[in-house]
């Protein structure tokens, strides 16, 4: 085909795929998963909805009567993705598959409702991963009915809105005027690498707005306060805090050099497809990072560890042509779209780390009068709210920071930093910056929520779909805050009677390198 004409025919694949995507297949993804019953509590947040009930009559029938006439048309006029690109859709889809249908059941709720859902889902997505063409209606049952629409899975989950969206378009231009695979191909590669470094980029720019000066945060944020932060919320306390502080002392002097290197690591995107070597260093090093920032925080991004291997492997197998110029400015024009808001919006995850952390957590009595740790992972598939900030509604607590510390005002950041222990400096900083969520009726719903989890679990109702032999193979956490001062409590530990609520304050003194625990009160117990 002669250059020009494939160039505009790239053009058109690029832009029919993004329009389809922002104008129809996200606004439709979100009505179709609020129509299945996307659940309200207790994911309260903007992480991913557990659906609370069976799917209701009505949005079940409203969502057949859309999806399943625009997933035959996929399947009939809709264009499978060839090998390499092929290779990253799959690699996606099958991630989010494993998380979603591995995870425990919400045993406050009915258990039937959910074992119909994922068996319907896993059939669903097992076509899925034969046919892309069915990954739209694969992504609205993972989304309304097991809440897939969570920070983590976000950059997997895009990734298949794109081939989706790729497909449809290239298989109505292929009626046009057919072309080779390679030809097609290659501009549905260029954009899932685009959907995965967007992710990182604009976490860069984020970081490089935070000061006055884009330098600012390279110079001035403390990584090892991040490390140590982790470490009161329960990464990694298997090792002693002697140990740790071996780790931080060195972390603390090279600080600036890791804060460059993380800059680097996110901005690199801008690089991508000037030449193969750039391109495959960027998803390479986006992978290395994400390693490392599991390794300093348990922050486990594995979902976006996954897909960066299969792209890199995509890459690699990738034709030549792919590379160049007009790959880069497909790129560039897909990154400054995200950086403007004019198409999905990434998390920004852009903060200043402090050494004071503020965070509810959940400790269980049994009959025997054992007093045991519930750590985040214990209450999947809420894993990742209760490592956060789902115990805010719960107190009357003022909170300055983010869940791990960090803060967005340089001010806070400066007074966290200098804090005095023995003074009133810290009750002075809440009352002119802190916020209060409490919230009265969140309050009793959780209450309800725990009292029947645990009621339901004591009488034996199982937790997890797997067989005890094959639980190993549930997916990995994205939060592993799984170690504290207490043993963590297990099935077999026994019944629990009562459910304590309680709210903590740490801080960490980077001079003398010593954790002080500032409080450590009783908010609820709650009888099972």
């Amino acid at each position: 085909m002669d250059p020009s004409v494939r160039w505009l025919w790239d053009a058109c694949d690029v832009v029919g795929t993004f329009a389809l995507y922002r104008l129809a297949i996200s606004p439709a993804m979100k009505w179709g998963a609020y129509a299945l019953g996307s659940g309200r509590f207790p994911a309260t947040g903007s992480n991913g909805l557990y659906p609370d009930a069976a799917v209701p009559g009505r949005g079940a029938v409203h969502t057949a009567l859309v999806f399943l006439p625009l997933t035959a048309i996929a399947l009939v006029l809709g264009r499978t993705p060839d090998a390499p690109a092929s290779w990253v859709s799959t690699a996606a889809l099958a991630a989010v598959l494993w998380k979603c249908l591995t995870f425990d059941y919400d045993v406050s709720r009915g258990l039937s409702w959910q074992r119909v859902d994922r068996l319907v889902i896993a059939a669903t997505g097992g076509a899925a991963l034969v046919w892309p063409q069915c990954g739209m209606l694969a992504l609205i049952l993972l989304c309304g009915r097991l809440g897939a629409w969570t920070h983590h899975s976000k950059a997997a989950i895009r990734i298949l809105k794109m081939t989706f969206a790729w497909s449809v378009t290239a298989g109505v231009h292929e009626h046009l005027a057919p072309r080779s695979a390679p030809e097609t191909g290659s501009v549905l590669l260029v954009l899932v690498v685009a959907v995965f470094l967007s992710h990182y980029v604009v976490a860069c720019v984020s970081k490089l707005r935070l000061g006055p000066r884009p330098w600012d945060w390279v110079t001035k944020n403390r990584t090892d306060h991040l490390v140590a932060s982790a470490y009161s919320w329960g990464w990694a306390r298997f090792l002693t805090e002697r140990q740790v502080r071996r780790i931080l002392r060195p972390l603390a002097t090279v600080a600036v050099w890791m804060n460059a290197g993380t800059i680097v690591a996110e901005g690199l995107g801008f690089t991508a497809f000037l030449s193969r070597g750039l391109t495959v260093a960027a998803i390479s090093i986006a992978v290395v990072f994400s390693l490392v920032v599991f390794i300093t925080s348990g922050i486990f991004f594995w979902e976006n560890i996954a897909v960066g291997i299969a792209l890199i492997m995509a890459l690699s197998a990738a034709p030549a042509p792919v590379f160049g110029v007009e790959s880069w400015l497909i790129t560039m024009a897909v990154l400054l779209a995200v950086l403007s808001g004019l198409a999905w919006r990434p998390s920004k995850l852009g903060w200043w780390d402090t050494p004071f952390v503020a965070r509810v957590y959940w400790t269980g009595r049994t009959s025997t009068g054992e007093v045991f740790r519930i750590h985040n992972g214990f209450m999947s598939p809420f894993d990742r709210e209760f490592s956060r900030m789902r115990g805010y509604a719960l107190t009357d607590e003022e909170f300055v920071t983010f869940p791990l510390g960090g803060v967005e005002d340089a001010h806070v950041r400066d007074r966290l930093n200098a804090l005095r222990l023995e003074g009133e400096d810290l009750a002075e900083i809440k009352r002119e910056y802190g916020r209060v969520y409490r919230d009265d009726e969140d309050r009793a719903l959780h209450v309800s929520y725990l009292r029947e989890l645990f009621a339901r679990l004591n009488e034996g109702v199982p937790k997890s779909p797997l067989p005890r032999s094959l639980r190993w193979l549930k997916a990995p956490g994205g939060h592993l805050y799984y170690w504290g001062d207490l043993p963590a409590y297990r099935l077999d530990r026994g019944p629990l009677e009562a459910v304590q609520i309680r709210y903590q304050e740490v801080y960490y003194q980077s001079g003398r390198q010593t954790w002080v625990r500032l409080r450590d009160e009783l908010i609820l117990d709650v009888p099972v």
